[in-house]
This record gives structure tokens, C-alpha cells and sequence, in this order.
């Protein structure tokens, strides 16, 4: 019931406010004074969460801070109960603001998913020949195939893919 009247009273107050959260997907899962409780999808991550709390625990008006990756949370709790609207949105507006520039430190999902699905082939590929091959030496063979026999067609191209096996083969950060 609280919940819903401080919902409905922010909503009311600062639609400008309530606006922004929505487009930023940030909801307001509780609030009660001098505490709130900030939810975003984008926040499920242990290297934002860390963000959050490493940025808000140097904020005065801030005097306790705590953010979850599992569930893209951040909980503050201010050293005054009350905020005004405008100190509100600055506060949204930093965590957004420190999310979005931890995304370029973060591996994307789908990069994550592919390289778990070439460790997956890689793995059952050397489990099949009992370690004499894997996914780059299949690759290296599929390259040197292909640029051999496709030099009668489009001699640069498959000049590109010799060179490219070469460079897998000839490599020295120790992946060779």
C-alpha cells in the first residue's frame, strides 16, 4: 500500500522525473525516506554493481550504498529523508550515466555465448581425435584448401587466405 502511494505521489509531483525513468528503464522498486531501492536490467552485472557502489560511496549526500549484479539492483540509503525532485533525477541520472561507461569494459553476451559454443566444438573435436586436432588447426586446414584451390578464380583472395592460415600457424602469443 505504501509503495503504491509513494509511487502515485511521484508520479504525480515529477512526471518529467517518472518519464525519464521509464526511458531509461530504471523503476523505483521501493522507496521510504531517506531510502531507495533502484532497479535496471542493465545493472545485471557484478562490474557495474561494483561501479555503483564505488561511484555513490563518494557522494556526501549518499551514507550507505549497495548494488546487486545478480539482480540489478542499487540501494541507497541518504543522509537526509527527504530528496527534492532535481536531487533525485541527478541521482538516476549517475547511474545511468556509470553503467553506460562500464560497457566498454564488459564482454558482450552474445561474445560470451560464442566463445562458450567454440569451446564446446573445440573441446569435442579433440576429444573425437584424441587431441591431434582442434577447432584452429581444422580452421588452418580449411584456409590452406580453400586458398590453394581457389587461386585459378580469384588469385588475391585466395592469396588473403593463405596468409591467413600462415599467420595462425606462424603466431607467437603462445595459442600456436
Amino acid at each position: 500500500m505504501m509503495q503504491s502511494l509513494i509511487g502515485l505521489g511521484a508520479s504525480l509531483i515529477a512526471p518529467s522525473i517518472m518519464k525519464k525513468l521509464k526511458d531509461q528503464k530504471v523503476q523505483v522498486v521501493h522507496a521510504m525516506p531517506g531510502r531507495v531501492r533502484l532497479q535496471s536490467d542493465h545493472w545485471k552485472n557484478e562490474q557495474i554493481a561494483n561501479a555503483l557502489e564505488r561511484e555513490f560511496s563518494t557522494i556526501p549526500l549518499v551514507k550507505n550504498v549497495s548494488a546487486s549484479g545478480i539482480t540489478g539492483s542499487l540501494l541507497l540509503e541518504f543522509t537526509s529523508d527527504h530528496l527534492t525532485p532535481e536531487q533525485f533525477d541527478e541521482i538516476v541520472q549517475l547511474a545511468v550515466t556509470t553503467s553506460t561507461d562500464c560497457y566498454r569494459y564488459i564482454d558482450s553476451k552474445m561474445k560470451n555465448s560464442m566463445k562458450k559454443g567454440v569451446h564446446s566444438v573445440d573441446t569435442m573435436i579433440k576429444k573425437q581425435t584424441g587431441g591431434n586436432a582442434d577447432i584452429e588447426s581444422l580452421l588452418v586446414l580449411g584456409l590452406v584448401f580453400k586458398g590453394a584451390t581457389g587461386f585459378t578464380t580469384n588469385p588475391a583472395f585466395a592469396g588473403s587466405l593463405l596468409y591467413w592460415a600462415y599467420t595462425l600457424l606462424t603466431r607467437e602469443d603462445g595459442r600456436s
